[in-house]
């Protein structure tokens, strides 16, 4: 992982992939990289006005690339083995495939990974040693750091030395503040008989009392505003708040090919790679993880990523879950438990299946038989090439299928786009598909 490079004092990334979120955000990517790559799907995600005008008038020259299919099919079975795959879309996939395509053409995949790493968790209940001396608090405040304690040893000065030269000092502050006391009783004696004696100047006695308190306030605003200069985040101890808060852990160097994304499912599959990764703003992951698939109906765990029903009920209950090794090397499941479970569309009966070559019936299990939808009988003949009046696909006099039922089906044979499409449909308040 790297920040970004200054243009002045830091040498620059060699090849950089952009993913969308610099473009969104006009990341000044000419003083960042010397050349600068992204795929066709970035370019066609940026739909906003501003966006597209600044991408056209670019201070730089992107060059638009394709990764190579087998990179891309590596990379997607790489992303399955870390359960990031159902997180990620075609075009991170294709971000994440050139990314490692540039680093096998200049600087190779030695040092690249076959296999993700799963990370160690060791229980540790003592504050880590870099937090030990620091108070954290919530937002911007930051309390003063502690002075020097009064049982460190003095340099130079054995342990006995000190000891005896602490003892030496709590005497004389004992003196001190004995000596205190006695002089705070003459001066109260020497008060009340000057206030015995002066009876009539009580007013301005009490004038000069009042005077006296607001010197005494005026300190204390003084202190106050000393405290408030040095607790506060100011340019000249930004760095280490950054420090103290563990956000300063990234390298300083950059390397020859890096991937400039704040996905959060993109860095960790880079980051198992061996990738390495452009901070933006200081969104860099601080560890990689490793998901796999857990039921909450029968608890049952699978590492398959692309599994959509559990392989012991047959539940549609997976849920994505983060997993660590323990110090005995036993796998330790990490469940967010603030995150309550929601039962939306699971409080309705289920609707009676419907049967012929049209329907659309809810997804309940694996091994469901779905309706096979050919094509119509004028769908299939345009595409017999051999026939006499057959007509090329690009031709304006083409015969297209309007009619049949088949040619107005939404998604195809894909189980996820078919569920996606049945999740729309019951969203839809008031209607009712199978009632028509």
């Amino acid at each position: 992982m790297s920040d970004l490079p200054a243009s002045g004092n830091m040498s620059k990334f060699q090849h950089l992939v952009v993913d969308t979120t610099a473009f969104i955000k006009n990341v000044q990517l000419q003083n960042i990289a010397e050349k600068c790559y992204t795929v066709p799907g970035v370019v066609k995600e940026i739909k906003h006005d501003r966006h597209l005008r600044r991408l056209v008038v670019l201070p730089y020259q992107l060059q638009v690339r394709q990764p190579d299919p087998d990179v891309l099919a590596k990379v997607a079975a790489f992303a399955k083995k870390t359960g990031d795959f159902a997180s990620l879309s075609m075009v991170d996939l294709h971000v994440i495939a050139l990314t490692y395509e540039l680093h096998k053409v200049h600087v190779g995949e030695e040092q690249l990974r076959k296999e993700p790493k799963t990370a160690i968790t060791v229980a540790n209940p003592e504050k880590p040693l870099a937090l030990q001396s620091t108070e954290l608090t919530k937002g911007f405040y930051v309390p003063k750091k502690s002075h020097r304690a009064v049982d460190e040893p003095t340099e130079g000065l054995d342990t006995a030395d000190a000891v005896d030269q602490q003892q030496e000092v709590g005497e004389d502050s004992d003196a001190d503040e004995e000596v205190g006391h006695e002089d705070g009783k003459h001066v109260e004696e020497e008060y009340d008989s000057g206030a015995d004696s002066d009876g009539t100047d009580n007013g301005n006695d009490g004038n000069d009392k009042e005077s006296d308190d607001d010197d005494g306030d005026d300190g204390d605003d003084d202190d106050d505003d000393d405290d408030d200069e040095d607790s506060w985040i100011t340019p000249s101890n930004i760095a280490q708040v950054k420090r103290d808060y563990g956000m300063d852990c990234l390298e300083e160097a950059p390397s020859t090919v890096a991937c400039m994304t704040t996905d959060f499912a993109i860095q960790n599959v880079l980051k198992q790679i061996g990738l390495q990764i452009a901070a933006l703003d200081g969104r860099v992951i601080r560890q990689s993880r490793t998901y796999i698939l857990r039921c909450y109906a029968c608890f049952k765990t699978t590492s398959d990523s692309t599994k959509m029903f559990c392989p012991r009920c047959g539940n549609n209950t997976l849920k994505k879950v983060a997993v660590s090794l323990d110090e005995n090397g036993q796998q330790v499941i990490h469940i967010n438990s603030r995150r309550p479970l929601t039962a939306k569309y699971k409080n309705r009966p289920v609707a009676k299946f419907a049967g012929g070559k049209h329907a659309a019936n809810p997804v309940l299990y694996e091994d469901q038989p779905l309706p096979q939808q050919h094509l119509s009988r004028k769908a299939r003949a345009k595409t017999n090439a051999l026939a006499a009046d057959f007509t090329a696909g690009a031709s304006p006099f083409v015969m297209r299928d309007i009619d049949s039922r088949s040619a107005v089906l939404r998604g195809s044979s894909d189980i996820k786009q078919r569920m996606k499409n049945l999740d729309y449909d019951n969203k839809r308040r008031g209607y009712n598909k199978w009632a028509q």
